[in-house]
C-alpha cells in the first residue's frame, strides 16, 4: 500500500483532502467490466466511515460492495458505496436507502444488521453485518439439490424474513439462489437495494428484479405487491429442488407459490402452512402450536 491511507478517500476521489468536489478525475484508476470506473482500494487503506478495505466483493451497475474491518465493532462488516461516477447521482444514494429503510432496527434473524448509514455524506454509503457462508447458488453448484424436507425448511425461514419486511410494507423483488447466503446451514436474505414500498408503482419500462425470478405483473410494472416476493421464492425453492426425484408432494406446493395469476398465489401466512405440511416434526425448529400465532402477513 502506498500513500497515507487516513487521506484514501480524498485521493481515491481525485481530489485534494478538503475538496468538494466528488468526481473521479484525479490519479490512477481502476475500470470495470463495463468500462466505468470503480474504487481501488488497495488492502487496509481507510475507507469512508472509518472502515479499512479487505477485499472487493463485487461491482454493480451503480454501487459497489466490499468486505471491511470495522475497528469501531473489531470485526469484520460489509461496505457498500457509490461508485466513482456515480457518487453525485441521486439514484445511487437512493439504492442505499432503500436497504437502510429494510434493514434499519433488524425486524427479523433471517435478514442481516445495518452498522451505519452514510446515505448522506459526499460518496453515499452504508455498512452491514457480514454474512460468511456460501450463496444458495453456490451450495446448489457444489452439493447438488436439497431434499424435498430441506428445501421446504429454506422456504419456511425465508418466508419468515419476508414476513417481517411485508409488514414494514415493503417488498424485496430481488429473492434468488444469489441473494441467499447460507450461514451454519441457515439462510440470510441479502441486497435489499431493489425493495420498494408495497403498493407503490414501478418504473415505467423499466421493472425491477431480476429475469426469471420476476413474476409477469412485475415484468409488466404493475405496481408492487408482497405477492411477488412469493413468486420468486417459489422459483428459489424450484431451483434448490430441480433435480430432485422422483416429483415429491412438495413440487405441488412450490407450483402453488409460483402460480402466474397472482391471486392463485397463497399470502405468506397460508404458503407456512403450505411448506411446513413438508417438514418432519423431529427437524422442524418451532414448537407444534407455533403456527397457531399467526404471521400478521399482507398481499
Amino acid at each position: 500500500m502506498t500513500g497515507n491511507a487516513l487521506d484514501a478517500p480524498d485521493r481515491l476521489l481525485g481530489r485534494a483532502a478538503g475538496a468538494a468536489s466528488p468526481h473521479c478525475d484525479g490519479e490512477a484508476q481502476e475500470v470495470d467490466e463495463d468500462g466505468e470506473p470503480r474504487w481501488p482500494y488497495a488492502e487496509g487503506e481507510a475507507m469512508p466511515g472509518g472502515h479499512r478495505a479487505w477485499d472487493r466483493l463485487g461491482v454493480g451497475l451503480r454501487c459497489e460492495t466490499w468486505l471491511v474491518w470495522s475497528p469501531r465493532l473489531c470485526a469484520p462488516a460489509v461496505l457498500k458505496l457509490a461508485r466513482p461516477h456515480q457518487a453525485d447521482h441521486p439514484r445511487a444514494a437512493r439504492t442505499l436507502r432503500r436497504e437502510v429503510a429494510a434493514l434499519s432496527d433488524n425486524p427479523h434473524p433471517v435478514l442481516p444488521r445495518l452498522y451505519a448509514d452514510g446515505t448522506t455524506e459526499e460518496v453515499p454509503w452504508i455498512a452491514l453485518e457480514y454474512v460468511d457462508g456460501p450463496t444458495l447458488a453456490d451450495e446448489l453448484d457444489d452439493a447438488g439439490p436439497l431434499a424435498a424436507a430441506d428445501a421446504a425448511l429454506l422456504g419456511i425461514q425465508l418466508l419468515t424474513g419476508l414476513s417481517a419486511l411485508h409488514r414494514r410494507g415493503l417488498a424485496h423483488l430481488d429473492v434468488k439462489p444469489d441473494n441467499v447466503v447460507l450461514r451454519d446451514g441457515r439462510p440470510v436474505l441479502i441486497d435489499f437495494g431493489s425493495a420498494r414500498e408495497i403498493g407503490s408503482a414501478q418504473p415505467a419500462g423499466h421493472p425491477v428484479g431480476t429475469l426469471g425470478y420476476a413474476p409477469p405483473e412485475m415484468e409488466a410494472c404493475e405496481p408492487i405487491t408482497a405477492a411477488m416476493d412469493v413468486y420468486a421464492l417459489g422459483v428459489t425453492l424450484r431451483e434448490a429442488s430441480a433435480e430432485a426425484a422422483p416429483p415429491s408432494a412438495l413440487t405441488e406446493a412450490i407450483d402453488r407459490l409460483c402460480a402466474p395469476e397472482p391471486s392463485r398465489r397463497p399470502a405468506v401466512a397460508e404458503a407456512l402452512t403450505i411448506l411446513g405440511r413438508h417438514v418432519p416434526e423431529d427437524i422442524a425448529p418451532w414448537p407444534s402450536w407455533a403456527s397457531e400465532a399467526g404471521t400478521g402477513d399482507r398481499r
